[in-house]
């Protein structure tokens, strides 16, 4: 896909094909995913990012900045396929200000 192709998907169609195609050549399905996420250290938005992987079985880690301003969240959860991927990261996304790596 070139780049000019590439950019007419993310302006006109979904945003995520182009991750969901990278998702489907390089990962087997059922699969342990790994998700990494950067927030403010605050209650509500940290309350926001657990519930969403409430009852998932995921295990979830957490660490602190050096100045205790922003929490990093490291999430391995079961999933089925890509779209179970691009699901996770569409509802994070709806957390203000969250870093997505």
């Amino acid at each position: 896909m070139s780049i000019d192709e590439n950019k007419n998907a993310s302006l006109n169609g979904d945003p995520y094909e182009n991750f969901r195609s990278l998702l489907q050549q390089s990962i087997v399905f059922p699969t342990e995913y790994t998700f990494k996420f950067i927030i403010k250290a605050e209650a509500d938005k940290i309350t926001a990012l657990k519930s969403m992987f409430e009852g998932t079985g995921a295990r979830l880690t957490e660490a602190s900045s050096s100045g205790g301003k922003y929490k990093s969240f490291t999430v391995q959860v079961q999933v089925q396929d890509e779209e179970e991927v691009i699901a996770y990261y569409k509802e994070v996304s709806r957390i203000d200000s969250v870093i997505m790596l």
